[in-house]
């Protein structure tokens, strides 16, 4: 027999192994293993067959082995536990002094797939240009990371040498790159390194690859749906198809969607709370589990997630100072935050029950790992739940935990020997045994580590972390006041439709108005708000606006029907606390103005703090943006439909006939349905479906315009189909056909005195939304730009200068008239008993320079108020000193307070 025993006892000190100890095990499993590089003979060579004894065996899934025993033969584990007896035929190694640890699990990443000479943007060469969701640009379902793995990738070794048995790979290129596998890292040939091919969906909102559309972030959300209809109708077919195809034409086959015929979890990129509630709601619309990646600020997110059940990946590459930054440099509020919070977010989802998994990000180095989950560590993250991130809990999300993740009977020896606890500084990784091959990590490759981290040997393992307790965040977001019941006393009344009400009151009860009128009686309890001296109005309503998304224009395609602004509303966005600020609560989040027919638009309530789902103001009835003029027609690379006025037209009208068409077929499917209920229904189209909602009136259409022969244009085309046009917005040369826009019972929105800043707007005057209003057209005065909407007030106050139009009527202008525009009236747009308290308080006269907004309340809820905002202003400058001080202690703490790169929160 060509085995033979082998006495592996080695000289051990008390406590921990002499540096030579851990030498003479790696030694002795690396005999027991094919040398790295050598040609495979047909029959090993070596032993298949070893064990490990005395050592401490940390398995995860079960209690530690202080003097365990685990055995292993041809890749697996054979047997652990303390009482283990070792077979006769198997090489003994003496683990005493030694831990072993299950192999690391890296959770999400690239490896086997190193990028091309060059990086991954731009798009492919010879890549078709998409013109829309049929040509499914960027989209490899088909593909899984399993296929063709690199086994020169040089980070296999790299990372294995850091304790990394095993990593969740995927392909980096596209929306949709493909399948991600989880492959282990034994690096000899790609097919033996994997474990399973196919575990998840990788979703990338920024993917390169390709032209076209989408061509943002808007279109992002929105190809991702229309895929994974399409993926189910596909399904559909063929499942009828395949339950009896007699008589049944073959349905065509689809590599791109015939994967997602059984829906697999999909990786979404997420880091915030933001990020992670879209992840959530587009992969709900979906039909598909997600897990969500990046995830450094989870911490925001953890009810979502708990209440959800979502897994999440946490990348490991905290952000931090830059090591040789610029001494006087002043980063913004929310840069100090990431230094100070993000490696927070582990502790936080351990104590919230949430399931996560550790991978290593950005991480040049895979050593830096241990060393950025000690600070999680230090910041509350148990120790055991810092191990488990690293093994079992990526397995288990993987659906691989019956295969690794722990040290089991039964499962692959994969498995990592450490000198000390792996979390403590100066431990050292000895040996790495990967599908039951055995590699050490040499002494070289430690120096190597240290020198790519910049250290010197003096200080290679000192934190890079400051010290001292987390600086609490003061609060940015969210009402000052929420109180059951308000009164607003002694204030200059502005009804809008009631007149004026001198030292008038506003009884505001459970978000509604409760009563208006004079010497009302406080309730008990009531908060007292004295508005002496001061004035009293609706919030004002911003009919056109680009404030809180991050995203305006999918202009890839001249029909973007099928993306909406709900998908990218950004309730993080200042732009909301500074139109409270100025007395706005209420806005019209239009798409922008690059195509014919935009895309769906959102009417936002600004509840400052609330998530974006909590914004939307669901009496509102859906809109739809359209455009005419110099937008669409411009020059565009490569060449885009249309490039003429007459060709907009021709735009609307075939959206139109398309739409038509396809609501015939629905009907038609319905008819048949009632004799067949297992007909199958016709193709789920987005562009068409909220095409058909305008032919049947339940979508307004807001249509950027500015000269009269493209307004009457498009409400003849209108009119061709039985729609009328909600509101024309800009409409800057509207008072040369204001009664035709009265008879067909547009609104038009229009600037306060814009004009001649592009060659339609030459005709503009400031009259314009005069003559209107004095003609029967119900008119508004909108922004159309964040800077602009904080005072609309001093914007409708022109027109009583430019046009005569009476006080009432000017402040209609903001409140009441686009209100009747969005068919909201019923809830907003007036004080009146019943509607929704949504009321600003003025220091001096609205309608003129000295207006200035004291508070803000949408619902009844204090969301702005002037004197608290001081307070609130002060808390985050002392946030920002504190973090300064932490963090960059010889430039000096900044007093500007800002919450992003660009933006100062200040009044």
């Amino acid at each position: 027999m060509w085995l033979s025993w082998v006495d592996a006892s080695v000289v051990r000190r008390r406590g921990r192994p002499h540096r030579s100890t851990a030498s003479a095990v790696a030694a002795l499993l690396l005999a027991a293993a094919p040398a790295w590089g050598q040609t495979q003979p047909t029959r090993p060579r070596v032993p298949p067959h070893f064990a490990i004894t005395n050592a401490r065996v940390v398995t995860v899934s079960g209690p530690t082995l202080k003097a365990g025993t685990i055995v292993v033969r041809d890749g697996v584990i054979e047997a652990v536990g303390e009482n283990v007896a070792v077979p006769s035929d198997a090489w003994v190694i003496d683990g005493s002094g030694l831990t072993v640890y299950p192999g690391l699990i890296d959770a999400f990443g690239t490896i086997g797939h190193p990028e091309p000479r060059g990086g991954g943007g731009g798009s492919d060469e010879g890549a078709p240009h998409s013109w829309g969701p049929e040509d499914r640009p960027g989209t490899f379902t088909w593909t899984t990371a399993a296929d063709d793995l690199d086994e020169t990738d040089e980070r296999i070794t790299q990372w294995r040498e850091a304790g990394f048995t095993s990593a969740v790979s995927t392909r980096a290129r596209g929306l949709f790159p493909g399948q991600a596998a989880v492959i282990d890292l034994a690096g000899d040939r790609g097919r033996e390194m994997v474990v399973a091919p196919s575990v998840a969906q990788r979703i990338n909102l920024n993917g390169s690859g390709y032209e076209g559309y989408p061509g943002s972030l808007l279109g992002v959300f929105a190809y991702i749906k229309q895929l994974y209809l399409d993926a189910e109708h596909y399904d559909r077919v063929w499942s009828a198809y395949e339950r009896d195809p007699r008589g049944m034409s073959r349905p065509g086959y689809d590599r791109t969607l015939e994967p997602l015929r059984e829906p697999q979890p999909v990786l979404f990129p997420a880091d915030g709370r933001k990020e992670i509630l879209r992840a959530v709601q587009t992969t709900a619309e979906m039909g598909v589990p997600v897990i969500v990646y990046g995830a450094q600020r989870a911490y925001e997110a953890v009810d979502v997630l708990r209440g959800r059940g979502v897994p999440v990946l946490v990348d490991l590459d905290w952000p931090a100072p830059p090591r040789n930054g610029d001494p006087q440099a002043e980063p913004d509020l929310a840069t100090l935050r990431a230094w100070e919070h993000a490696p927070t977010t582990p502790a936080k989802l351990e104590a919230a029950g949430v399931r996560f998994a550790f991978y290593t990000g950005g991480l040049d180095d895979p050593t830096d790992a241990r060393e950025n989950v000690r600070r999680a560590i230090e910041l509350g993250l148990s120790p055991d739940a810092a191990l488990r991130a690293m093994t079992l809990a990526p397995a288990e999300i993987f659906g691989v935990a019956d295969r690794m993740g722990s040290i089991e009977e039964g499962k692959i020896a994969n498995l990592v020997l450490a000198d000390g606890d792996l979390f403590e500084q100066g431990t050292h990784i000895t040996t790495v045994v990967v599908d039951g091959r055995a590699f050490e990590m040499a002494e070289a490759g430690r120096q190597m580590a240290s020198r790519r981290r910049g250290d010197d040997d003096d200080d290679a393992e000192e934190s890079p972390w400051p010290t001292g307790p987390i600086v609490p965040m003061a609060r940015i977001r969210g009402p000052y006041r929420n109180d059951p019941v308000t009164l607003i006393r002694d204030g200059t009344v502005l009804t809008v439709t009631n007149g004026v009400i001198e030292g008038g009151d506003v009884l505001i009860r459970d978000g509604k108005i409760a009563a208006i009128g004079r010497d009302l009686d406080a309730p008990d309890g009531a908060t007292i708000v004295d508005a002496t001296g001061m004035y009293v109005t609706p919030g004002i309503i911003d009919a056109h606006s680009h404030a809180a998304a991050d995203a305006i224009n999918e202009g890839s395609v001249n029909v973007s029907a099928m993306v909406g602004m709900k998908d990218v509303i950004n309730p993080e966005d200042p732009s909301i606390y500074r139109a409270l600020a100025g007395g706005v609560t209420t806005i019209n989040l239009l798409h922008g103005s690059a195509n014919p027919i935009g895309g769906r638009n959102a009417v936002l309530k600004l509840r400052w703090g609330a998530d974006a789902e909590d914004l939307i103001f669901d009496a509102a009835p859906p809109g739809i943006k359209f455009a005419l003029g110099e937008n669409v027609k411009r020059d565009r690379n490569p060449d885009r439909y249309p490039t003429t006025r007459m060709g907009v037209q021709d735009v609307v009208r075939q959206a139109f006939l398309d739409a038509q068409a396809y609501m015939r077929e629905w009907e038609e499917y319905e008819a048949l349905r009632r004799e067949n209920p297992d007909a199958i229904p016709p193709r789920r189209d987005l562009k068409l479906e909220t095409l058909a909602e305008i032919l049947r009136g339940e979508r307004l259409v807001h249509s950027h315009s500015y000269r009269a022969d493209e307004i009457l244009q498009l409400m003849r085309t209108a009119e061709e189909f039985g729609v009328r046009i909600a509101t024309f917005q800009h409409v800057l040369e509207g008072y040369k056909i204001a009664d035709e826009i009265a008879a067909h019972g547009a609104g038009a929105s229009t600037f306060s005195d814009w004009w001649a800043y592009k060659v339609e707007a030459y005709d503009a005057i400031p009259y314009n939304a005069a003559i209107m209003t004095k003609r029967g057209v119900v008119v508004s005065i909108n922004s159309d730009s964040d800077e602009e909407m904080r005072h609309l007030n001093q914007e409708a106050a022109k027109t009583m200068k430019w046009g005569g139009l009476t006080r009432e009527e000017a402040l209609k202008l903001v409140t009441l008239n686009p209100a009747i525009q969005l068919r909201i009236d019923d809830y907003v747009g007036s004080l009146e008993v019943g509607k929704d308290a949504d009321v600003v308080v003025w220091k001096g006269d609205p309608l003129s320079m000295m207006g200035v907004p004291q508070k803000t309340y949408v619902d009844g809820v204090l969301y702005f108020d002037r004197e608290l905002d001081r307070e609130r202003q002060a808390a985050l400058e002392r946030e920002k000193r504190a973090l300064m001080e932490k963090y960059l202690p010889r430039s000096g703490a900044g007093a500007r307070v800002v919450t992003d790169a660009d933006e100062e929160v200040e009044q």
